[in-house]
C-alpha cells in the first residue's frame, strides 16, 4: 500500500511537470539570475465571444508562433440576417490582412462587427498577446444604447374618448378610432418623422413603443431628441427587434390606443399576426405604406390619416402640399418621355466581394430612380417576373459590367441615416475594387452617388427624387437647390436642422 502511494506521487508529479511545460501559449518560467516570463509560442486555436446585438457571438481563432492572426471563424449567433452576415465575413478578413483591430465596422451592423472585434480581443488576452500590438481600442457606448427600463409613472395620462371616427388605412382596411388618443406605438422610430411636423414634441410625450431598425433607430432617436424633449424613453418599450415580429406582452404591457405599422420590410404581417389578440383589449392596429407602389402619393397617403388619427388634418394637409410641390416640379419635366434617357444602375449595401440587393422601378429605391427620369438596367430582367416588386434581387458582376451604366445609385454603405449623433467616418466605397469596375462609364466619369438608405421610405423621400432629378438633368433643373428645399422643409416641420444626417455623397467625396 505504502509502494503504491509513493507511485502514485511520483506519477502526479510527472504530470504536473509535463502539464507546466506544454500547452499552446502557455508561460514558461525560466530559471536565472533574475526570474523572467518567456512565451516560446502562441501557436494554436483559441475560442472567444462577446455581446453582440442579440446575444453572444463567438469566434474561433488560429494563432500563428508570434501570435499573428491566421484564421478566424465566427460561430453561430442571432444576429440579424443578410447586413449581419456581411460583417461575419469582412470583419475577420480585415482583421487578418491588417493584423490589426483598429478596422472600420461594417455600416448597418456596427453591433455585431464590434462585437466580432471584442470577441478577437478577448481570444488575444487568453492566449496572452498584447492586444495594445493590434491597435485595439475598446468601443465605447454611450448609456443611451441600452433601452431605458420603463417608469409606470412617466407613461401618458388616458384621456376620455368622447368621439369615434373610422380611418381607412394604407391597405383599404377600416379601422374604428376612439379620439382623441392617448398613446400610440410605432413599428420603427422613423415614422414619428411623420407625427413631428403634426404634433411637434407632444409626439415624443404620447410615444409609447417603437419597433427597433438595422441602423438602431431606438437609440440614434433617443440621443438626438432627448435633449429637446426630455427623457421620453422612460415611457417608450421596444416591441421588436429589426425586421423580426412584434412583442406582444411589450405592447400589452405599453397599452398604446393605436399601433402604427409602417409596410415596409412585411411589419404589417408582423403586426396582423397579433391583431385579434390587441383588438381583444381595444389596441387597434393602422398600417401606412412607405414608399408603396406609388413614392409620389405614399407620404401625402400616410399625412392624411396620421392627420385624422391625431386630429391634425389642417396641419397635414400643409405637409402633403409641400412635398406634393416638388413631385409635380419633376414630373413637369416629363423625364420618362425623353428618348436619352440615363442608365441607371441601384445597389444596397455593396462591397467589392459580396453584390448587395438591387430593386426594379417598382420598388424601394427603384421607385426614385424612375421618378428621377433614370432607366433602371435591372427592369430588362426582373420587371415582368414575380420579384418585381421586392428588393431582395441581385444582378449578375457580368450584366453589369455589359450594362455599362451611366450612373450607378448606392444606399446602405456608409452610416448616413442620423449620423450626427455618432463620429462621422470619411465615405468609403469598397464597390470601387471590384474587377473591371473601374472601366465603368459611370466610374469613370465619378457618376456614382450614395443616399442614406432609410430616406427612401421617410417623409423627407422627396429630396433623393429631386436630387437625382437634378444630377441626371442638369439643364431642366438648372436654378433647382434640393438642399435648400430640404432645409425649408425641416425650418417649416419638424423640430431639429437638416444637419442631423449625410443624406448624400458621390464618389468624389469618398475612398475606396
Amino acid at each position: 500500500m505504502k509502494g503504491f502511494k509513493k507511485l502514485f506521487a511520483l506519477v502526479s508529479l510527472v504530470l504536473v511537470i509535463i502539464l507546466s511545460l506544454t500547452g499552446c501559449g502557455q508561460d514558461i518560467q525560466t530559471q536565472g539570475n533574475e526570474s523572467e516570463k518567456v512565451n516560446t509560442s502562441f501557436a494554436g486555436t483559441y475560442n472567444g465571444s462577446a455581446k453582440g446585438y442579440k446575444g453572444e457571438v463567438p469566434v474561433t481563432v488560429e494563432l500563428g508562433d508570434d501570435g499573428s492572426t491566421v484564421n478566424i471563424t465566427v460561430g453561430d449567433h442571432q444576429e440579424t440576417d443578410g447586413i449581419g452576415s456581411i460583417a461575419e465575413e469582412k470583419i475577420p478578413q480585415a482583421i487578418i490582412e491588417s493584423q490589426s483591430l483598429d478596422i472600420d465596422t461594417v455600416s448597418g451592423a456596427t453591433v455585431t462587427s464590434e462585437a466580432i472585434i471584442t470577441a478577437v480581443a478577448n481570444v488575444l488576452e487568453i492566449a496572452g498577446v498584447d492586444v495594445g500590438s493590434f491597435n485595439y481600442v475598446p468601443a465605447i457606448r454611450d448609456s443611451d444604447e441600452d433601452i431605458v427600463e420603463i417608469e409606470p409613472e412617466a407613461m401618458p395620462e388616458k384621456k376620455a374618448i368622447t368621439e369615434t371616427i373610422t380611418v381607412t388605412d394604407a391597405k383599404g382596411r377600416e379601422v374604428e378610432i376612439g379620439l382623441p388618443i392617448s398613446s400610440y406605438a410605432i413599428s420603427t422610430m422613423d415614422l414619428i418623422d411623420f407625427i413631428v411636423p403634426l404634433k411637434g414634441e407632444e409626439a415624443f410625450h404620447m410615444l409609447v413603443g417603437s419597433g427597433q431598425d438595422g441602423g438602431h433607430g431606438l437609440n440614434k432617436y433617443a440621443k438626438l431628441y432627448t435633449p429637446i424633449v426630455g427623457n421620453y424613453m422612460a415611457h417608450t418599450g421596444q416591441i421588436s427587434d429589426h425586421n423580426a415580429p412584434f412583442d406582444l406582452e411589450m405592447i400589452l404591457a405599453m397599452q398604446p390606443d393605436v399601433l402604427i405599422v409602417n409596410s415596409a420590410m412585411s411589419a404589417h404581417k408582423y403586426a396582423l399576426e397579433i391583431e385579434d389578440q390587441l383588438t381583444q383589449v381595444g389596441i387597434k392596429i393602422v398600417l401606412v405604406d412607405v414608399p408603396g407602389k406609388n413614392l409620389a402619393n405614399s407620404v401625402q397617403q400616410t399625412m392624411g390619416i396620421l392627420g385624422q388619427i391625431f386630429q391634425e388634418e389642417e396641419r397635414a394637409t400643409e405637409v402633403s402640399e409641400f412635398i406634393n410641390q416638388q413631385f409635380r416640379l419633376i414630373a413637369s419635366k416629363k423625364l420618362k418621355e425623353n428618348p436619352d434617357a440615363p442608365t441607371v444602375y441601384y445597389e444596397k449595401s455593396g462591397y467589392a466581394d459580396v453584390f448587395g440587393s438591387t430593386s426594379t422601378s417598382k420598388s424601394g429605391w427603384g421607385l426614385v430612380v424612375d421618378i428621377a427620369g433614370g432607366k433602371n438596367i435591372a427592369d430588362d430582367l426582373l420587371l415582368n417576373t414575380a420579384a418585381s416588386g421586392g428588393g431582395g434581387n441581385t444582378l449578375d458582376p457580368e450584366y453589369v459590367l455589359n450594362s455599362d451604366p451611366d450612373f450607378i445609385v448606392v444606399s446602405g454603405i456608409n452610416d448616413g441615416w442620423l449620423d450626427s449623433v455618432s463620429e462621422k467616418k470619411a465615405s468609403k466605397f469598397d464597390i470601387l475594387n471590384r474587377n473591371g469596375w473601374s472601366n465603368l462609364k459611370a466610374v469613370k466619369n465619378n457618376n456614382l452617388y450614395e443616399f442614406a438608405h432609410s430616406t427612401s421610405r421617410s417623409i423627407y423621400c422627396f429630396y433623393p427624387s429631386l436630387k437625382l432629378a437634378t444630377i441626371f438633368y442638369p439643364e431642366e433643373f438648372e436654378g433647382v437647390n434640393p438642399e435648400a428645399v430640404l432645409d425649408e422643409f425641416f425650418d417649416r416641420f419638424m423640430l431639429v436642422d437638416s444637419s442631423i444626417s449625410t443624406w448624400f455623397n458621390s464618389m468624389e467625396d469618398g475612398t475606396n
